[in-house]
């Protein structure tokens, strides 16, 4: 039976989208404390006293400014000051304000000064973006050497660090696992358990919104119960109905109750300390077979279950933990364009209906949620002074690589700020086109989970609810 979920009034769930550049943008800012705003604003106000300078950007910041020992990335030779100026932009202190509640600050910050340019961020430092895939590719390649990841501090309870932000001496042992694992078939196996958790949830929602009585935060619990008991599967290949898993969802929502945690405190290191303990029994339990053949099953097998160091046993504890999270959002925005463009519904539903369903428009659905509202950023932090296409970077910038704006390009995407998912049927998008899981070798190695999750969430959500 069709139930009715769509159709019902989207904000009476409490499915606002989420905050624009908070979470979609990847640059997460902490205002758990209640003066996280005075500090802000004392912030600002120490920059203008400070008196950033136009010309050359760096008066009074954190950043020192190295003319001496500057690396050229160019390859032409190297030049002093004067020679190379600091990208466009604006230095003023509200930038900062306007970048993180604005959703088209970048946008047109692009059209005034072009792909690399400049902001004050929130921190005193100094942000440089670069806004196009080849150009941001140009950049990782030539300039590696001096850029360094950034990422959330794990090292409290994973000494060697996330696997982007791992030292490159160890990074590409651990990433040629993690890759192996998280292959492309990784969900094939298990999709009939996706497809009922998914389903279980839908209808729980579907019942509230036929009585018309939801507690604005049903919808997002409902996801969250979905993304993380997802995650739990295909991560540690625990099922859903099984007690281990009970005792996961309740320690997870412990280490990250809202969104993803980037100051581990108490409560985060008991929790992870917990996490651990049960992760370790189900390796020692590796070759039963309740467990679903998941990321942790096959390190085990790439390596051996007693050589699943900490550093492994921590990145897929956090995989999991971020990874729960993220899909949730994509979830919620998929739910958010879907309720908003009934046509599209009721094409992928005739899609589905068909002898030998085509999958591809629902597949389009989420590449279409990916382009306009979920990529996030590429962070570096400039370990040395260096020029970069003529321009200056200065020690200790932050260098962000967008990957939202590129996807708004009109020259790429007819009506680019329209959800039109058929655009991914009539045409095929480069890697310089299109890139919502990033760039070369810093592409997310969970993306085939993504788009296939995402995708079953589709087929489920329209062939069985308006």
């Amino acid at each position: 039976m069709v139930r009715a979920l769509l159709r019902f009034n989207f904000l009476r769930f409490g499915v606002m989208p989420i905050a624009p550049w908070f979470v979609q943008r990847g640059q997460f800012i902490c205002c758990s404390s209640k003066n996280s705003h005075d500090v802000r604003t004392h912030a600002f106000c120490q920059a203008r006293r400070r008196g950033f300078r136009e010309d050359c950007g760096m008066a009074g910041t954190n950043l020192p400014h190295p003319v001496a020992n500057k690396a050229h990335c160019n390859g032409g030779a190297g030049g002093d000051r004067a020679s190379a100026q600091m990208p466009p932009g604006s230095l003023a202190a509200c930038c900062f304000r306007e970048a993180t509640r604005d959703d088209r600050f970048y946008l047109r910050a692009l059209d005034r000064y072009g792909p690399l340019f400049k902001l004050f961020w929130g921190s005193g430092d100094l942000k440089v973006c670069v806004v196009g895939f080849p150009l941001g590719r140009r950049l990782l390649s030539r300039c590696r050497a001096w850029l360094h990841p950034v990422s959330t501090d794990i090292t409290q309870v994973v000494p060697a660090e996330y696997l982007r932000a791992m030292d490159p001496k160890i990074h590409p042992h651990y990433r040629h696992l993690f890759m192996g694992a998280f292959r492309d078939d990784l969900v094939s196996a298990s999709e009939p358990v996706i497809r009922d958790i998914i389903r279980r949830e839908l209808d729980g929602l579907a019942c509230k919104a036929e009585a018309e009585h939801s507690p604005p935060d049903q919808l997002d619990l409902a996801l969250n119960r979905i993304a993380t008991r997802i995650l739990l599967l295909v991560v540690l290949g625990v099922q859903p109905e099984s007690a281990i898993a009970a005792k996961l969802e309740a320690l997870y929502q412990r280490l990250g109750p809202h969104g993803y945690v980037a100051n581990i405190g108490s409560e985060q290191l008991a929790a992870f300390a917990e996490i651990q303990a049960l992760v370790l029994q189900i390796l020692q339990s590796v070759s039963d077979s309740s467990l679903s053949d998941g990321v942790l099953r096959r390190l085990a097998r790439m390596e051996s279950a007693d050589k699943v160091d900490d550093t492994i046993i921590g990145n897929v504890i956090y995989m999991a933990e971020r990874g729960r999270h993220d899909l949730r959002d994509l979830l919620r925005w998929v739910l958010k364009y879907l309720s908003d463009n009934p046509a599209v519904v009721a094409e992928v539903r005739a899609s589905l209906g068909r002898p030998g369903a085509d999958p591809r428009l629902a597949e389009a659905c989420v590449l279409e949620t990916l382009r306009l509202d979920q990529a996030e950023v590429i962070n570096r932090k400039a370990m040395q002074a260096f020029e970069f296409d003529g321009y200056h970077i200065p020690k200790g910038s932050w260098i962000s690589i967008l990957m939202r704006e590129p996807h708004r390009d009109p020259a790429n995407f007819a009506e680019p700020e329209r959800f039109r998912p058929q655009r991914f049927l009539e045409r095929s998008y480069s890697a310089d086109q299109y890139a919502p899981f990033g760039i070369d070798e810093h592409q997310c190695i969970a993306r085939f989970l993504v788009s296939r999750v995402g995708t079953i969430f589709v087929e489920e959500l329209v062939g069985g609810y308006s």
